[in-house]
């Protein structure tokens, strides 16, 4: 069945995540009946959606997902169909203007992050799932990495120095200035065919039998060495030891093999993408998470110097 992307329409209806939650409680009931669900554990970890464990009237477990309605997930349930078998889960049913989809129940269902694969394996692998992924045809419907990007850093010019005092005071002012610098530049260069998970996290690479499947999209159509960058920063937590730098390097020439990304691309979107979340965290008033970040940024400078530097030599 060709899946339809979520009503934008929608999105101005809740003022905030606040007023989301409120009438989610109705919604849940809602799809419950419509599709004639019962309801079974809630499933944790995710800001944008309510999801859980349910069982069809014919006694077949599913999942039952109700999204919050934003920008960046319009799209989820066209990418999840256009995506490869076995990449994803399977979209059972959808409801485009309840922003609902009930999707097949992957088993066991662990983010990679808590199987007990090595890391090293694990970056490889989820590297290859990312091939398959950026591999498969692009599906109308999914916006452009390009046209996305350019949003990001026009946002992120306009609040620059607003935040100036937070970033002087981190030490990064003119790294996040570089890094925007970078996303102006990805944004107009590079692949802007292939398809883009968009939150490629170690919590939405999930086992699946003897692989595993990417969940969650923030589906683009783009450069896919933009998805490296949450992957290689959170998997194995890199940034918190002896040698930041070092250990992302190591990490991201695994994962870009893998994924047959350009890694001196991967670095790049790694480092810009590194910038906005340090302005993301001080926009939203969470100036821990954004000293936290800094350090994530001074780290990919890092890296990207050293890749640039190894071209030249």
């Amino acid at each position: 069945m060709q899946r339809r992307a979520f009503e934008t329409a929608t999105i101005s209806s809740y003022r905030n995540r606040a007023s989301w939650d409120a009438a989610a409680v109705e919604i849940l009931a809602v799809m419950l009946d419509r599709w004639e669900l019962t309801p079974g554990a809630v499933f944790s970890g995710g800001y944008a959606a309510t999801v859980l464990a349910v069982t069809q009237a014919d006694g077949t477990p599913a999942v039952l997902k109700i999204g919050f309605p934003h920008a960046e997930g319009v799209s989820e349930a066209i990418a999840l169909e256009a995506y490869p078998a076995g990449t994803t889960p399977i979209v059972l049913r959808q409801d485009p203007w309840m922003w609902s989809m009930l999707l097949e129940l992957i088993k066991p269902g662990l983010p990679i992050s808590a199987t007990s694969i090595p890391v090293d394996a694990a970056l490889d692998a989820a590297g290859e799932l990312l091939a398959r992924i950026a591999a498969a045809e692009p599906e109308s419907g999914i916006p452009s990495l390009r046209s996305v990007a350019q949003g990001y850093a026009v946002a992120a010019r306009q609040r620059f120095d607003l935040h100036r005092v937070h970033l002087d005071e981190f030490g990064v002012t003119a790294l996040v200035a570089a890094g925007l610098d970078e996303l102006e530049e990805l944004a107009g260069t590079g692949i802007d065919t292939a398809m883009v998970h968009g939150d490629f996290n170690p919590g939405n690479i999930l086992q699946s039998g003897t692989g595993f499947v990417a969940v969650d999209p923030k589906a683009m159509i783009g450069d896919p060495a933009y998805d490296l960058w949450p992957l290689v920063s959170q998997l194995g937590s890199p940034i918190g030891g002896p040698d930041p730098q070092r250990a992302l390097e190591r990490q991201l020439a695994i994962a870009a093999g893998a994924a047959r990304v350009d890694p001196v691309r991967a670095a790049r979107w790694s480092f810009a993408r590194s910038a906005l979340n340090v302005g993301w965290y001080l926009e939203e008033s969470k100036p821990r998470l954004a000293a936290r970040d800094a350090d994530l940024l001074r780290a990919w400078s890092g890296v990207l110097a050293s890749i640039r530097t190894r071209q030249r030599i």
